[in-house]
């Protein structure tokens, strides 16, 4: 009996504690904070979706991020954040980049003018047994953040006319 039990204990310590239905990740913004000749801070704006019955409390998460398939950084919220049941909510989450480790991989991204993502991400519950996982991936076209003609500002503003 005591082995049937301690088999039971190891399988469910190497299943994990944290279960693979989190919310849906999605990146739906991305900006600049800072920048020093070491490191670039950069904020991350994502939407999660929660396709439950219940109201999902979260604690925190950790977010990983990869672009391209190359790891970039990873990002901590731990800012509680409640997502209505059957609903969505946004979420903030800064990632610190390091410039000397980015240099080589961010070149690759900017020529093919597009780039893939992916976010693999832990949430934590109210106890250690309510951790959530989820792995979301997408694709951003750089000349989706590009200024359209209409957006841009005129090169030459024409001085008012005296009345």
């Amino acid at each position: 009996m005591k082995k049937i039990f301690c088999l039971a204990a190891g399988i469910a310590l190497l299943a994990g504690c944290a279960r693979e239905d989190g919310p849906a990740v999605s990146l739906i913004d991305v900006h600049f904070q800072a920048a020093t000749v070491l490191e670039t801070t950069a904020v991350f704006t994502l939407r999660l979706e929660n396709n439950l019955p219940e109201p999902l409390h979260l604690n925190g998460s950790v977010h990983k991020i990869y672009l391209n398939g190359l790891y970039i950084g990873s990002g901590l919220s731990d800012a509680p954040l409640d997502v209505p049941r059957l609903s969505t909510a946004t979420n903030d989450v800064t990632v610190h980049l390091s410039n000397l480790a980015m240099a080589t991989r961010v070149k690759s991204v900017i020529e093919s003018k597009s780039f893939d993502y992916r976010i693999v991400s832990k949430f934590y519950g109210r106890s250690w047994f309510d951790g959530l996982r989820s792995v979301s991936e997408g694709r951003l076209e750089l000349k989706d953040f590009m200024p359209s003609p209409t957006n841009e500002v005129p090169a030459e503003v024409p001085a008012p006319e005296p009345r």
